[in-house]
């Protein structure tokens, strides 16, 4: 097998697990797990995250909480990174090491280092490539940031959302329930 081959099918392995890590997230409240060290986020991964932060949430100017003021990066950790099995939690490292370097062929460096309107830029037109594993790739490094984000109840308040109302009623959980049948 060549070399691009091989290449191209690790590359789809870890488009593949990003797209499946976010959409099961997306689907259940928290992933269960305790943050061991080898499923903490590396300094790369850490940077590429701040800066989807700064360029999927600006709120400057606006009432929204400054993300730059809460634990998201942790919340990323501790609610996804901690429940996931080693093999994906290294296919997701990978997806974002490369994402940060494929910057480097538009922009002559990585995604962390470029402006935020360059950022903006590079993150747009992978949303909008023919390429799958583009797509999947910033959509889902964008998906568990901004989810990240709004997960932390003080991001609430701006909202004027005071949190689930299950809670405030006192309704008791039942699981998944059949629907009604008429």
């Amino acid at each position: 097998m060549s070399q691009i081959n091989t290449q191209r099918r690790q590359f789809l392995k870890i488009a593949t697990a990003m797209t499946a890590t976010v959409m099961a997230c997306s689907s259940m409240q928290v992933m269960a797990g305790v943050l061991t060290n080898e499923k903490k986020m590396d300094s790369t991964e850490q940077a590429v995250f701040k800066k989807m932060l700064a360029i999927a949430l600006p709120t400057e100017g606006s009432t929204l909480v400054d993300p730059a003021t809460l634990p998201v990066i942790a919340t990323i950790e501790g609610a996804l990174l901690a429940g996931m099995p080693a093999h994906i939690r290294k296919g997701l490292n990978q997806g974002i090491h490369y994402f940060n370097q494929s910057a480097e062929k538009n922009y002559g460096k990585p995604f962390t280092h470029l402006s935020d309107a360059q950022a903006t830029e590079f993150v747009d037109a992978w949303s909008d490539s023919h390429v799958a594993p583009h797509r999947a790739l910033s959509m889902g490094i964008k998906k568990l940031t901004v989810l990240a984000y709004w997960a932390i109840p003080t991001t609430w308040a701006p909202l004027g959302y005071d949190g689930p109302v299950s809670e405030k009623w006192g309704l008791k959980k039942r699981g998944v329930t059949p629907e009604p049948q008429a």
